[in-house]
């Protein structure tokens, strides 16, 4: 049983990534156009796209950096500049290129590329961030079950604050290790290291945490449960290699719910658009390290001699 479950497991994460990232396709992509009413029109009948009309060059380009849109297009003096952001994926770049290049060629314009947010030289593809928060999910969630073995369950307040005190430490040693290596080591994620490394932290924690408390509270079974889901369905939410615009739509709904989703996009947030869209991440990593530290208080207050006393109390006289 034990093999054939390990197998399963196995063939329902190459399920997973290959049928969120073997053939992305254009689901929505929002566009920032600064164009007349018929190209603007012939836009939004495209499929795929979300088109919001914007005054001029300047806040087309504000709404990408802003991450307000993923490109923008800017009919000007029969050119057509194509704004991207290499920093919000390269597919989805490549995409809003495409997608730009095709509209200037029916509208007889001449296209102009930019990408407005690069990525680094270290990391040109754009996909450090997601196996950052990859790796870290497997080390936050693995190092969170091996506490519950060497510390024991939480049913006390001090074995509470003790497994608290010590998934914080590790989850700074973890981010702090992971940050090192992106800045120092590969050059990847290197001009705000700081902001980096708290987002990788409150990562850890939030991964940790969820897993801590649906173990204190559920058992270790519910607690394997999560983490298969997170690493079957979560990860290939994140939508790392490809971007949330060309993600199918079973995968889009839990891109915002699952923390690798919310991870990547406060990475990316950071590193290439001076943390625009950070506010949701940062929101839905609180959430799910909440719910976790809510949960184990549950179980411990719950398991104190005083409750258990008081239950049997209840039990016997009604």
């Amino acid at each position: 049983m034990a093999m054939v479950t390990f197998s399963l497991l196995v063939l329902a994460m190459i399920a997973s990534y290959a049928g969120a990232f073997a053939k992305p396709t254009l689901h929505h992509l929002d566009v920032a156009v600064v164009a007349p009413a018929q190209l603007i029109d012939a836009l939004d009948n495209r499929d795929g796209l979300d088109v919001t009309a914007v005054a001029d060059a300047a806040a087309a380009r504000t709404q990408v950096l802003e991450r307000r849109a993923d490109a923008a297009l800017v009919e000007s003096s029969g050119r057509l500049d194509i704004y991207v952001a290499g920093g919000g994926g390269h597919s989805v770049a490549a995409a809003a290129e495409t997608v730009g290049r095709a509209v200037a060629g029916e509208a007889g314009l001449v296209p102009s590329v930019t990408d407005i947010a690069p990525t680094s030289a270290g990391n040109p593809s754009g996909t450090v961030e997601f196996y950052a928060i990859i790796f870290v999910s497997l080390g936050a969630s693995i190092g969170a079950t091996a506490f519950g073995y060497l510390v024991g369950s939480v049913r006390r307040p001090w074995t509470l604050a003790l497994r608290t005190v010590t998934l914080s430490t590790y989850a700074a040693l973890l981010a702090g290790v992971v940050t090192i290596y992106v800045d120092t080591g590969i050059d990847a994620l290197g001009a705000h290291p700081w902001q980096v490394f708290g987002a990788l932290w409150l990562y850890a924690m939030a991964v940790g945490g969820a897993v801590t408390g649906v173990s204190a509270a559920f058992g270790t079974v519910a607690a394997l449960i999560v983490t298969a889901f997170l690493v079957i369905v979560g990860n290939a939410a994140a939508a790392g290699p490809v971007g949330l615009p060309l993600l199918s739509g079973f995968y889009t709904v839990f891109n915002r719910i699952v923390p690798q989703g919310s991870g990547v996009a406060l990475l990316r947030s950071i590193e290439y658009f001076g943390g625009h869209g950070a506010v949701t991440p940062i929101v839905t990593l609180v959430i799910w390290a909440a719910t976790g530290a809510a949960l184990a208080m549950l179980a411990t207050t719950v398991r104190m001699p005083a409750a258990q006393r008081l239950w049997q109390r209840v039990a016997v006289h009604g």
